[in-house]
């Protein structure tokens, strides 16, 4: 099997990621609506969680703010799939080294970024306003996101680096 143009391996993984855009767009749908539920239904939350047998002193309006905070998450990632997927069109397609493959990396990276900073905020946040005890990060986990945001940048260089030898070698023939 090939691994770039039509019926390759690349091709494969694109569609694998339409699978996984489109499933992360039910999800933040479904959060969206579970979260406006919960604020239109005030007793919602304290009957399910009755029902589940869990104990909990949040109220429906601060699961309904985690809930919208979840969805703010899982819209960043919807971004990063969006992007991933168009550099593996580019790649389906068998151009590698597209000139907005660059710009698609570097905005994967941002993407990266944004929802790791985000998580930071957003932990701080929770354990401040609302007093829940939240996990720190620390450790293996906050290294690999950090190095994965730089090693997607070092790839966006090197593609762009890529794009340019090839519109060179375009000129030269």
């Amino acid at each position: 099997m090939r691994f770039l143009g039509p019926r390759s391996i690349s091709s494969l993984l694109k569609t694998a990621l339409d699978v996984v855009y489109y499933g992360l767009f039910a999800m933040i749908v479904a959060v969206v609506l579970a979260a406006l539920c919960l604020l239109s239904v005030p007793t919602l939350a304290s009957e399910v969680v009755a029902r589940m047998n869990v104990a909990t002193d949040i109220t429906g309006t601060e699961q309904a703010i985690l809930m919208l905070a979840f969805g703010v998450s899982l819209s960043g990632y919807l971004m990063i799939m969006l992007w991933t997927r168009q550099v593996f069109r580019t790649l389906a397609e068998g151009d590698v080294f597209h000139p907005d493959n660059t710009r698609r990396l570097r905005w994967i990276g941002f993407g990266l970024a944004g929802v790791e900073i985000y998580s930071y905020v957003s932990r701080s946040l929770a354990e401040h306003l609302l007093n829940m005890p939240v996990e720190p990060v620390y450790g293996m986990r906050a290294v690999t996101a950090w190095f994965s945001v730089l090693v997607v940048f070092v790839l966006a260089e090197v593609f762009k680096e890529g794009a340019r030898l090839r519109a060179e070698a375009n000129l030269t023939i």
